[in-house]
């Protein structure tokens, strides 16, 4: 199940030297559209989450902390 930790992403984007603009330019996707998975995050498409991790993440088990709910049993079902 995917969970965008956001704020880890925030800070794996100034580690790595990305702004919004140039993460969303090196995405292919819009500026807006990325703003909008990181007000809500559970509109991440997955391929945009699996391009974040290898762009972002240092390893995979980095990864699957900050892109992935690792506890299910804190997450709800969608009604």
């Amino acid at each position: 199940m995917v969970h965008v930790d956001v704020l880890t992403v925030h800070g794996k984007m100034a580690e790595k030297g990305y702004t919004i603009t140039s993460l969303s330019e090196a995405l292919g996707i819009s500026r807006g559209t990325l703003s909008t998975y990181l007000e809500v995050p559970s509109k991440f498409p997955y391929s945009v989450v699996s391009r974040l991790a290898e762009m972002l993440c240092d390893n995979a088990d980095e990864a699957t902390h900050i892109f992935f709910a690792t506890d299910l049993r804190e997450t709800k079902a969608k009604e």
